[in-house]
C-alpha cells in the first residue's frame, strides 16, 4: 500500500470506524491499567489515518483521565518553524494535565514524497537544527532570537510553557542509523526501536549504549523502548488461531513501500544505507512480509502464546535488549471483541509480573504535575501575583474589587 494508492479505495465508514476504535482501545487501555497509549502520524497512504499526531493526542487526552498519551510523528522538518511545534506541545501538555509524551522521528522516506515541503537530502541537517530550536523554545524562560541555517526567528517567546518541566519526555522512533542513536544519546531521549530484525536490534542497542558512554553517562533501561506485536490467549495454539491471519496481513501490507518511495535520494547517509542492506529491515533474508508465522516467532518479530509463554518471551527479549519499556503493536484488522479479550488477558495475566507489588501503572504511582481539584489550585495559587487594574487612581485587585471594601485596594507602587 504505497503513497500512489488512489483514494477511490477509501471508504468513509471504515475511516470513521478507525477513529472510533482508536478511542475505544485507548479507553480500554486506561481501564485495564496500561501505562500509556500511542497515536502515530502518517501521510499520504492508508498506513495510519492521523495526519497530525498532536491533534490526535489532544483528542485522546480529552477522552481520558490518567493514562499517558504519546504523540509519535510530528515531523519537525515539515514545520516552517519548530516554534510552532513547541506551541502545540505546550498546549497539548497543558490540556492533558501533563500526560504528554512526544515522538520525534526524522520520518520515513515516503513522508517526504507525501509532504512535499522538504528536500530529503537536507532533512537530517534541518532536523538537527529544528531539534535544538525546539528544546530551547520549550526550556528557555526568556525571549531569544534564532538565526540558523534553516530557521530564522526574530523573537521566540513560548506561551504557555509545558506543564511538565522542563518539557514532556521525548521518544525518537528509528530503525537505528548511527546518527540517530548518537542524537538520542546526546539529548538523553528514548530510542524507540522499530522496523529491524532482532539480531540487528541487539547491535543497535549496544551501539546506543556506547553512544551514551561517549556522552559521559550509562544509559538507563527506560531510554530504550522495544516495539513489537504481542498477543496472548489461553494456549499457544489458540493464540496462533486468533492472531495468524491478522499478523500476516499486517506484515504483508504495512510499510512495504517500493524501494524508491522508501529511500528518496539523500534521505539516509551512505553508511546507514549500507547497514540497512547488510542486515536491516527488508534486506535480503530479513523481510518479515515474506515470512510465515513460525519464522516470525522464531526470529523475534513478535511475541505470542499462552500467558506463561508471553511472560517468559517478554522477559527474555526485554532483558536481552536491555529495554525498560515495551510498546505493543496492535492489529489493524482484528475484531473489537478479540482485541478486548487479549488486552484483558495481558493486563490480568502478564502485566503484574513486570510491575512492583500492587500492579499499579506508572501514572498511578507517579502523579502528573497537574492539579486535580480547584481547592488544590487555590492552595498552589496563593503565592501567585495578583491581577490588578488602575481604577479611579487606585490599583485594585480585580478578583475582589466587586466587594467594594476598602480592604480590596492598596497603595499604588
Amino acid at each position: 500500500m504505497g503513497i500512489d494508492l488512489p483514494t477511490t479505495n477509501y471508504q468513509s465508514d471504515l475511516g470513521q470506524l478507525t477513529f472510533e476504535r482508536t478511542a475505544e482501545r485507548t479507553l480500554l487501555a486506561e481501564r485495564l491499567g496500561f501505562d500509556g497509549a500511542l497515536i502515530v502520524e502518517q501521510h499520504g497512504s492508508p498506513v495510519g489515518l492521523f495526519g497530525n499526531a498532536m491533534i490526535g493526542a489532544a483528542w485522546l487526552a480529552g477522552l481520558t483521565q490518567d493514562i499517558k498519551i504519546a504523540a509519535v510523528g510530528p515531523l519537525m522538518s515539515a514545520y516552517s518553524t519548530p516554534v510552532r511545534l513547541a506551541e502545540e506541545i505546550a498546549a497539548v501538555d497543558n490540556a492533558s494535565g501533563g500526560r504528554l509524551i512526544v515522538g520525534l522521528p526524522l520520518g520515513i522516506g515516503v513522508q517526504y514524497h507525501a509532504m512535499g515541503v522538504v528536500n530529503p537530502s537536507t532533512a537530517r541537517a534541518r532536523y538537527r537544527e529544528a531539534n535544538e530550536l525546539l528544546l530551547k523554545s520549550l526550556d528557555s524562560d526568556e525571549p531569544f532570537a534564532w538565526e540558523g541555517d534553516h530557521f530564522n526567528v526574530p523573537y521566540v517567546n513560548l506561551w504557555p510553557k509545558p506543564l511538565q518541566r522542563p518539557r514532556p519526555e521525548i521518544f525518537v522512533p528509528a530503525a537505528g542509523s548511527r546518527e540517530t542513536l548518537q542524537l538520542c544519546a546526546r539529548y538523553r531521549y528514548v530510542y524507540q526501536a522499530v522496523l529491524v530484525p532482532r539480531a540487528t536490534l541487539l547491535r543497535n542497542a549496544e551501539t546506543f549504549r556506547e553512544a551514551c558512554r561517549q556522552e559521559g553517562y550509562e544509559s538507563d533501561p527506560s531510554q530504550l523502548a522495544l516495539v513489537i506485536p504481542v498477543h496472548v490467549a489461553e494456549t499457544d495454539a489458540q493464540a496462533r488461531r486468533e492472531l495468524e491471519p491478522h499478523l500476516l496481513w499486517r506484515f504483508q501490507n504495512i510499510f512495504r513501500f517500493p524501494f524508491d518511495q522508501s529511500f528518496p535520494p539523500g534521505h539516509v547517509s551512505m553508511n546507514s544505507l549500507r547497514g540497512m542492506m547488510a542486515g536491516g529491515y527488508r534486506s535480503r533474508g530479513n523481510d518479515p512480509g515474506s515470512m510465515d508465522y513460525d519464522e516470525l516467532i522464531n526470529r523475534g518479530w513478535l511475541i505470542a502464546g499462552s500467558p506463561a509463554r508471553v511472560r517468559q518471551q517478554l522477559a527474555d527479549t526485554a532483558g536481552e535488549l536491555g529495554a525498560g519499556r515495551i510498546i505493543i503493536v496492535t492489529s489493524d484488522t482484528m475484531p473489537s471483541w478479540l482485541e478486548q479479550k487479549w488486552m484483558t488477558m495481558f493486563a490480568e495475566d502478564v502485566m503484574p509480573t513486570f510491575r512492583p507489588p500492587g500492579g499499579r501503572p506508572t501514572w498511578d504511582r507517579e502523579r502528573a504535575p497537574a492539579y486535580r481539584t480547584r481547592s488544590e489550585f487555590a492552595a498552589r495559587a496563593s503565592k501567585s501575583p495578583r491581577p490588578t487594574a488602575l481604577m479611579d487612581g487606585r490599583q485594585v485587585d480585580v478578583r475582589t474589587e466587586y466587594l467594594g471594601e476598602e480592604l480590596t485596594s492598596f497603595p499604588r507602587t
